[in-house]
């Protein structure tokens, strides 16, 4: 089943103005729509964090400083894959795309994660049309977690704004341990589509998750004077924090208060509304003039432009972002631009769980009664 949009650019083709300014910016600057000098030296202070953190975890001298150690591995290493990762599978980062899938690859096994089918899911399924239901496969994060008003609700739904951020705490782990697992077995996934998963891959994702777990538990308890119970203590405390930040860091571009949530047309599978207009008002950005925002988040605080240039490094995103804000108000549609905070996005989050599941539970109610009164 094809889905498709009306159209790719707006009727004011504010699309086409977007480009001709951000072509302009490369040529005017000479630069490259891939990394750069800037780029290269943010790579080798984040890997360097990862290195001096990983060194402290086999030298801490208290179960304290060994949680702080693992809390330094895990943040800078999620900084690594956020930045590196993410542009390294969308091939933006040299524009060799061989070497940026690879590194791509590399940062993901370091954090024990298989890149295979993520990279696939991601860039068939998220980026083409986020927020559309039984397309975007960021929509099916979990049964227990309800993200967008067309999906069914069951009444513990009620309540998932109260107990979604305990669920928070191990999406990392659920992730490594089960979810790569998961998607391999099911081989689809909203949009995407694999007839047959490589045996290579199978053979790469148990090897991926035998190393992780030699390296951040076997190995330290073998070199650091802790035990076991210790060593295990202080990863799944760095999983928790790390993962409850990670998680909102996903969910507040995407599903918040502020966004759309979109169902194609059922007979004609056309979602109604242009690309551009659809990837705009289903994204948000957060602190997007910040400096240390975007060493931190490496463009997933400046989303919109990413998911209008995701060929596009991230290094050059603050000033991509502001070309498509003013175009946006030279069009007078400047309200398809939102941004917020970290908080805020946070705040909005958890409310737009609540919403969502009172909504689809109140139209389930009334559907049921509607049906009871046809019967009589």
């Amino acid at each position: 089943m094809s889905f498709k949009y009306l159209s790719k650019d707006s009727p004011d083709l504010i699309l086409k103005q977007i480009k001709v300014k951000v072509d302009n910016y490369f040529l005017d600057n000479d630069y490259t729509k891939n990394g750069n000098g800037n780029l290269a030296l943010k790579f080798i202070a984040q890997l360097t964090l990862v290195i001096v953190s990983a060194y402290w975890v086999f030298h801490a001298n208290s179960f304290l400083t060994l949680c702080l150690a693992y809390l330094s591995v895990g943040f800078s290493m999620l900084l690594l894959g956020i930045n590196f990762g993410h542009d390294g599978a969308h091939g933006c980062l040299t524009g060799n795309k061989r070497f940026d899938g690879t590194l791509f690859q590399i940062i993901y096994a370091m954090q024990g994660l298989g890149g295979y089918m993520w990279q696939i899911r991601h860039n068939s399924a998220h980026h083409i049309f986020p927020n559309v239901y039984d397309r975007d496969s960021d929509l099916e994060m979990s049964p227990l977690i309800l993200l967008n008003p067309k999906q069914k609700s069951k009444p513990i739904h009620k309540y998932q704004h109260i107990y979604a951020p305990f669920l928070y705490l191990i999406v990392t782990l659920f992730w490594i341990f089960a979810e790569d697992f998961i998607i391999l077995i099911r081989k689809d996934s909203a949009n995407s589509r694999i007839k047959k998963i490589p045996t290579i891959e199978w053979i790469k994702i148990v090897a991926i998750k035998l190393i992780y777990i030699f390296n951040f538990i076997v190995l330290p308890t073998l070199i650091a004077d802790f035990s076991l119970f210790q060593v295990v203590g202080a990863f799944l405390i760095m999983h928790f924090i790390v993962s409850f930040f990670l998680t909102f860091t996903f969910f507040i571009s995407h599903h918040i208060q502020e966004i759309r949530y979109v169902r194609a047309n059922e007979e004609t599978n056309i979602i109604e509304n242009s690309w551009l207009s659809h990837q705009i008002n289903t994204t948000i950005d957060f602190h997007p003039t910040s400096y240390i925002a975007h060493f931190l988040f490496g463009g997933f605080n400046t989303h919109i432009a990413h998911h209008i240039f995701p060929e596009i490094c991230h290094i050059h995103y603050p000033t991509l972002t502001q070309i498509v804000k003013k175009t946006l108000e030279e069009n007078n549609v400047g309200h398809w631009y939102k941004s917020f905070t970290f908080w805020e996005g946070m705040r909005s989050h958890i409310l737009h769980l609540k919403q969502t599941a009172h909504e689809i539970l109140e139209n389930q109610e009334h559907e049921e009664l509607s049906s009871i009164e046809i019967r009589n």
